[in-house]
């Protein structure tokens, strides 16, 4: 929930080894909703985390998708709250998200890449992965996930984007020192 009492900020994670040396998501910024948050692995569990539950002031990839220069999806998830994917949800809540429909996401990289998305889709209340999974052959999409209520009992919000250009980056734009922390 949004009110949770936080933990204190740990120090800097160590970056974690990528596999096959290939590229991964490193930040995620929607300048619409001022949205600006470092990314790092869904399997990134802390101890003391409650269930691998999702970490805060931080966006999650989850592995078993793709990265953004892999045609197919790329899934970014983060709790609805102050700082991180809250403007999503507040924007989804007014006309079903229509104000969302063709705003502009950037997604970089680990190799100093800039992706950029156009949302085309807001799907509420989901509880399925379809908008991921249900992707044309050699599409590029971002869809980014957030939490409509404080469990995992609640559905979620996905919107979703598509690849409209890929640009250099700079380390210090690409490259964050993420600080998740427990979030209860």
């Amino acid at each position: 929930s949004p009110t949770a009492s936080p933990s204190p900020s740990p120090s800097p994670v160590p970056a974690l080894p990528r596999t096959g040396g290939e590229s991964v998501a490193t930040r995620i910024v929607f300048p619409y909703a001022g949205v600006d948050l470092p990314v790092m692995s869904g399997e990134y569990d802390p101890p003391g985390n409650p269930g691998h539950y999702p970490l805060c002031d931080v966006a999650q990839y989850l592995t078993v998708f793709r990265q953004p220069h892999q045609a197919g999806t790329t899934y970014i998830y983060a709790h609805a709250r102050t700082g991180m994917f809250l403007p999503l949800l507040l924007a989804s809540q007014r006309s079903d998200g229509a104000e969302l429909i063709g705003r502009l996401v950037q997604v970089y990289t680990s190799d100093n890449r800039l992706y950029v998305y156009k949302i085309f889709a807001v799907k509420r209340h989901v509880r399925d992965l379809e908008i991921a999974i249900n992707v044309p052959r050699g599409e590029h999409r971002l869809v980014m996930r957030t939490s409509e209520g404080p469990g995992a009992q609640y559905p979620k919000l996905q919107v979703a984007a598509r690849l409209i250009d890929v640009q250099s980056a700079a380390p210090a734009d690409a490259q964050p020192v993420p600080r998740p922390r427990i979030c209860g």
